[in-house]
């Protein structure tokens, strides 16, 4: 499994990882047929012409790649809330990360989006329990790009969270991957730059530990038992 970091920057938490060379590799192969493959506009806000359903990918495969970063965000969101377990007055799960069942599906599946210059997505949130976004491929063109900005706001292909009055700003590199709250709101920035970004997004739906559901939202907290 790779390293990973988490953050809580202005409460809610931001998963991280690399991905493997196997899941990258993974990934890579699939893009030719997902670039034939459904339009996913009709469905998504995103101000960008290639956006595909990522179906041809083999389904066991995908989330054997993916599961394990699911159940590491799960524990690190809840990890935290220990130190307050006999105090809280919030409805509590106990469960332990190595007994528990964790089980979740994916919904209608992940989807690419063959971003190109210009091209943007505007302020938005996900249906869901956790969304994940996959940076397959951010060409150096466009950190070059930002680096060369002559405006004080340097964001170009930039992703943004927004919670509440705080934002903060991430530069995505390749082969990392990210999980958030599918309530976070964030936006895409467009670049000038005549190259592709290529990016892989999904939500996880109906998550359930022991066959108890986990809302949404963060009204319910989880206790590790170690």
């Amino acid at each position: 499994m790779s390293d990973y970091n988490t953050s809580c920057p202005f409460g809610p938490l931001i998963y991280k990882a690399d991905i493997s060379g196997d899941f990258q590799n993974f990934l890579i192969d699939g893009l030719s047929d997902t670039r034939l493959g459904d339009d996913a506009r009709k469905h998504l806000v995103g101000n960008i012409e290639g956006q595909r359903r990522a179906l041809n990918y083999d389904e066991d495969k995908f989330v054997k790649f993916v599961d394990p970063h699911v159940i590491n965000y799960l524990l690190e969101k809840h990890k935290r809330h220990n130190t307050i377990k006999d105090t809280c007055s919030k409805p509590t799960i106990e469960w332990n990360c190595k007994s528990s069942k964790i089980a979740y599906d994916l919904d209608k599946g992940p989807w690419i989006n063959f971003q190109n210059h210009s091209e943007f997505n505007p302020l938005h949130n996900h249906a869901g329990i956790i969304s994940a976004v996959i940076f397959i491929d951010i060409p150096e063109q466009i950190c070059k790009e930002r680096k060369e900005s002559t405006f004080n706001a340097k964001v170009n292909g930039c992703l943004e969270f927004v919670y509440m009055n705080q934002h903060i700003v991430l530069n995505p590199e390749s082969a990392t991957l990210l999980l958030f709250p599918a309530y976070l709101w964030h936006t895409v920035y467009p670049y000038y730059s005549d190259v592709e970004r290529i990016t892989m997004s999904f939500n996880v739906h109906n998550v359930t530990i022991d066959d108890y559901p986990v809302p949404a939202n963060d009204d319910i907290i989880f206790y590790q038992d170690t």
